[in-house]
């Protein structure tokens, strides 16, 4: 705000409340020198009156512009980041997205294809759709996914989610660049290993891609999605640990927030 501004209304707002407080005064200060007898040319009370309330309707004015002005002012400030939800305090900012897809899994290293960071897991039970927060999340959308360009799996049966026959999901940071083509798992009475790889698209007309494992192994944050796979078991998960299949370390098991 300019100086001079704050100059002049800091005079008016002093002129005005002056007036409203003390009318005869101010007149006797402002005008009342210039007059041969001040006393005897003092304004009427209802001169007095009319002049207070002159100088109220200012104040209110004076008032009303500065609310809209501090409005204003605390308006055109950053607001800070909304606290994060549940869904960002489980898997992360922002939520992840889910994969759609229904797939058979491999149980070996596919060619070709590079392997995705695979963060955490959560344990499901699709048949009673429970955690029933999954089923609200935001779908992973993949432009021409049914055109033969190598999208993982295939679409679920009408009515249905692939959320529906899952018994975990993983949670996957992929190089936004690429798409999951491939999800390896391997179980025993113990362990379940799972490994989730991408690779470039095939162009959706016919042709195969040039380069098909050009996919960062590491996305960053900026460079990358954060998906949950849905992952249909040969058993519950139960009491097993989850691995990565790569290199055998445990993936972090998310808990429910309640």
């Amino acid at each position: 705000m300019h100086p001079l501004f704050l100059v002049i209304a800091s005079g008016f707002a002093i002129l005005t409340v002056w007036g409203f407080i003390s009318p005869r005064g101010q007149w006797r200060v402002l005008a009342g020198w210039s007059r041969r007898r001040p006393y005897a040319d003092e304004p009427s009370a209802g001169l007095i009156a009319l002049h207070r309330l002159v100088a109220g309707a200012g104040i209110a004015a004076m008032l009303l512009v500065g609310c809209s002005l501090y409005g204003g002012y605390l308006a055109a400030q950053p607001k800070p980041p909304p606290p994060p939800g549940a869904v960002e305090r489980m898997w992360g900012t922002p939520a992840p997205q889910v994969i759609d897809r229904v797939f058979e899994a491999l149980s070996t290293v596919p060619a070709g294809l590079v392997a995705q960071p695979v963060l955490s897991y959560q344990s499901m039970d699709g048949s009673s759709r429970t955690p029933g927060y999954l089923f609200t999340l935001d779908r992973y959308r993949v432009q021409d996914a049914d055109k033969g360009i190598g999208y993982l799996g295939h679409a679920p049966d009408p009515g249905f989610t692939a959320l529906d026959s899952a018994d975990l999901v993983v949670q996957v940071r992929g190089d936004k660049d690429c798409i999951p083509q491939q999800v390896v798992v391997r179980e025993d009475d113990d362990t379940v290993r799972i490994g989730v790889y991408y690779g470039q698209p095939n162009p959706s007309d016919g042709s195969n891609a040039v380069n098909l494992g050009d996919c960062s192994p590491k996305p960053s944050k900026s460079g990358s999605v954060s998906v949950l796979v849905p992952v249909d078991l040969d058993a519950p998960l139960g009491d097993r640990t989850v691995e990565r299949f790569d290199n055998s370390k445990k993936i972090r098991a998310v808990p429910l927030i309640k």
